[in-house]
């Protein structure tokens, strides 16, 4: 095969064009420090890299949620601290209101500074954190604690009487895959030692099997079996027996089952019937059975025992709970008032009372307190971990993605020496002509 002038120079071209190429992306990974630009460079290594950006970005994302949770967790330990030393004050001067000795101007200006600190406990429970109130549970805009000491919000709106009361209004923020932290206290458990943040009428609604009243309950035949708070004994649970008539609206029916819940001896929270008081499907046409006692259990169930009935009273239901609310006074604050009337009446043995009750409130304290204090342990735990591997994934991150920049160097120093030497060498084959071979 003859090799012209033309294939040779074609040649020469085509290896020229091969050598600045592959000395352009030399230059490029040193620029930008990175193996691949687009996709097509490396697949296998681009598939990676999406994945191991996704899992640093993750990691970035749950450092940042530790990070507020430490910082509520942090100004919430402090509020306790505040909250502590305002109670051990109190404690101190109950002890020295208790001594008889006192005259009646000390006893006012014991009162008077116990007031301070009553109003210090307030602003302690409606304090915030970027804006909100940390003892509010949900209602984060809004404070927990009227000026008076009353509960100024329902923290507490209960649907289920099998769950927990006390985990209602958790807030909770993810720290990792599943792992989730709650990070706040809430106002009654703080406030009510251990109990809710407002007084609430537990109303248990019993709704007809047509979902339609007034009912009509066949006479002398129809009996209910009611539980009050799910506990067996003679007070809490009992049976009523519908007197031998059809009742065909809910006032009569109502009035005839509290008129026999009312002949139940020894019991401390009548439970109560009423009429039209019910929100949901039937809207006001409910029977709402109403508990009248506040704990982690309250709640109504009713049990109809007939073997055949025309009543649309729910059998075998447990009922929902429905919190109606009512201002109620938090038991801390409740004892820093009895605390200042048992001042101001010069009742020294009732001053003495207030030994017990502020080590009582200062005991809660130090419960919430230290729960707060194992959180903020795991919040810790849970940093460093995170920064363990936002290390490990950023370094295996840059493993896949960042070049050598040693050998890139070198490979570009190399490439260089190639396409100097290309050009050396092209010069040598166009430079013959014509003339040269006229000669």
């Amino acid at each position: 095969m003859r090799i012209t002038n033309n294939m040779l120079v074609n040649n020469m071209i085509n290896y020229i064009s091969n050598s600045e190429t592959r000395m352009s992306t030399y230059q490029r990974q040193m620029a930008t420090g990175q193996k691949v630009s687009v996709p097509s460079d490396d697949p296998v290594v681009a598939a990676r890299a999406l994945k191991l950006r996704t899992d640093v970005s993750e990691i970035e994302q749950y450092q940042t949620n530790v990070k507020d949770a430490q910082s509520w967790t942090d100004i919430t330990e402090s509020t306790l601290g505040d909250m502590g030393n305002v109670i051990q004050r109190a404690r101190e001067l109950a002890v020295q209101g208790a001594n008889g000795s006192n005259t009646p101007d000390d006893t006012q200006k014991i009162a008077l500074e116990i007031g301070q600190l009553k109003t210090q406990l307030i602003h302690l429970g409606n304090t915030t954190y970027a804006g909100r109130y940390i003892f509010s549970g949900f209602s984060t805009d809004k404070p927990l604690l009227n000026d008076d000491g009353t509960f100024a919000i329902n923290v507490n709106t209960y649907t289920n009487p099998s769950a927990p009361m006390v985990n209602r209004e958790d807030i909770k923020f993810e720290t990792g895959i599943g792992d989730n932290i709650n990070i706040n206290v809430q106002g009654g458990d703080l406030f009510n030692i251990g109990g809710n943040a407002s007084t609430v009428d537990k109303a248990g609604i019993a709704v007809g099997n047509a979902l339609t009243f007034p009912v009509t309950i066949a006479a002398g035949n129809q009996n209910l079996h009611i539980t009050v708070d799910g506990i067996n004994d003679a007070t809490h649970n009992f049976t009523i027996t519908i007197p031998a008539a059809s009742y065909a609206n809910m006032a009569a029916l109502t009035t005839a089952i509290n008129g026999q819940i009312a002949l139940v001896p020894g019991m401390p929270a009548t439970p109560t019937v009423s009429a039209g008081a019910g929100t949901g499907t039937s809207g006001s046409n409910m029977l709402v059975f109403t508990s009248a006692t506040l704990g982690n259990s309250s709640s109504v169930s009713i049990d109809n025992n007939q073997t055949t009935s025309t009543a649309g009273v729910a059998l075998g239901l447990t009922l929902p709970v429905q919190i109606k609310g009512s201002s109620q006074k938090s038991s801390m604050i409740q004892d820093f008032d009895d605390f200042i009337t048992a001042l101001n009446s010069g009742n020294t043995s009732a001053v003495s009372g207030m030994i017990t009750k502020m080590e009582n409130d200062l005991s809660n304290v130090l419960r919430v307190r230290a729960d707060i204090g194992a959180r903020q342990n795991r919040l810790d735990l849970t940093s460093n971990r995170l920064d363990n591997n936002d290390t490990n994934f950023t370094k295996l991150m840059s493993d896949n993605e960042d070049v050598d920049m040693a050998a890139t160097i070198m490979n570009l120093q190399n490439e260089e020496n190639v396409y100097r030497a290309s050009l050396s060498g092209g010069a040598r084959i166009i430079q013959p002509s014509l003339v040269d071979f006229l000669k």
